[in-house]
This record gives structure tokens, C-alpha cells and sequence, in this order.
């Protein structure tokens, strides 16, 4: 069986970005590949943490040399959660990641919704939340998934960006290959991300 489409999927944020590559294979099945997390750096000017975080995406980018590229869009309001400096910082790296996207593809990467994501990959009424994501996307790659722990053994905060990352690119490949899951109406409320 071969390869037919290669997707990157990356969740973004100034701290850690989240990223996956999911395979779809000829005959429309996925699989999982790997996935990961970067560390933006703190350090320098916001061109010097801009400029960090292209080259280690360009850095994934050349090592899995995707076909589609996907990022999750950019929240512009989230009531009581952040400020709009928050959000602004978010749309800068958001978007400087979505060009290193651009250079590759010469093309628009998918810029998908978290809320259609979150939507599209449930499997019950409730919308998952952030920490459910992880066993949510290995569900439905029927795969373990790949928890990173910390010295206390204690699992580390940034398994859950990654597992928004496989869940980028999960959706994308779904959409891609006509694999959606049919619709479940929601039960609750829009839950805090």
C-alpha cells in the first residue's frame, strides 16, 4: 500500500507548538506517523523568538516534506481568557508559522477552526476538552499515545499541545480523504480551551 497524501498538522502558540504527520494511504485508511512538540525560544527580540520558531518548523517541514500543511486558526476572542496583547502575540507566531507553511507549499496551508476540529473528531454528544485529546486522537488512529512525562512521572503539559497537533492533522486527513465521522449534535456548551 502506498502513500497518497502526506499532512502536517501544527497547533500553535508562543510557548509550545503541537505538530503531527498522519499518512493517508491509498485506499483512504490513515496512519499515524509521528508527532512532537517544539519550545519557541524566550530569548531576543520578538523577530529573534519569530525567527526560532521558523527555522525549527522549516526544520520538520524538510525532514517529513508534506503535501498538505494545516494549522489551527487563530481564536480571536476568548471571553475572560486572554487579552488582546495574548492574542495578538498568538496571530503573529500563528501566522509567521503559516509563511515557513507557505514558502514550502507555494500555496495557503488549511487553516482550520479549533471548534470544527473539536467537532469533527468527538465520538459523543460532549465536546472533548484539551486534556481529553489525547486519548480522543489515538482512538481513532488506534495507536497508544505517545505521553511524555516528567521527572515526577507525572505527564507533561506539553503531551496535550501535541495531541492538538495530531488532531490538526487528523481532521485535515479525514476531510481530505471523505472520512469525516458523521455528525453528533453537541449535549453542552462550548467548554473552555
Amino acid at each position: 500500500m502506498n502513500v497518497n497524501k502526506t499532512i502536517l498538522g501544527f497547533d500553535i502558540s508562543s510557548t509550545t507548538v503541537g505538530w503531527s504527520i498522519i499518512n493517508i494511504m491509498d485506499d483512504n485508511s490513515l496512519q499515524y506517523v509521528v508527532s512532537g512538540y517544539l519550545k519557541p525560544s524566550k530569548k531576543g527580540t520578538i523577530f529573534d523568538r519569530l525567527n526560532d520558531l521558523k527555522v525549527k518548523a522549516e526544520k520538520i517541514i524538510n525532514t517529513y516534506k508534506p503535501t498538505d500543511i494545516a494549522l489551527e486558526e487563530i481564536i480571536s476572542y476568548m471571553p475572560g481568557k486572554s487579552s488582546a496583547k495574548t492574542i495578538i502575540t498568538l496571530a503573529v507566531f500563528n501566522r509567521t508559522l503559516g509563511m515557513a507553511a507557505f514558502d514550502y507549499l507555494n500555496a495557503s496551508p488549511a487553516l482550520l477552526n479549533v471548534m470544527s476540529i473539536r467537532h469533527g473528531l468527538k465520538k459523543t454528544k460532549d465536546l472533548p476538552s484539551k486534556d481529553q485529546m489525547p486519548e480522543l486522537v489515538a482512538s481513532h488512529l488506534n495507536i497508544d499515545f505517545p505521553y511524555q512525562y516528567n521527572r515526577k512521572n507525572e505527564i507533561k503539559t506539553e503531551s496535550y499541545d501535541e495531541a492538538d497537533g495530531i488532531a490538526v492533522a487528523l481532521y485535515y486527513a479525514l476531510k481530505l480523504s471523505n472520512n469525516l465521522p458523521k455528525k453528533i449534535k453537541t449535549k453542552k456548551k462550548i467548554p473552555a480551551i
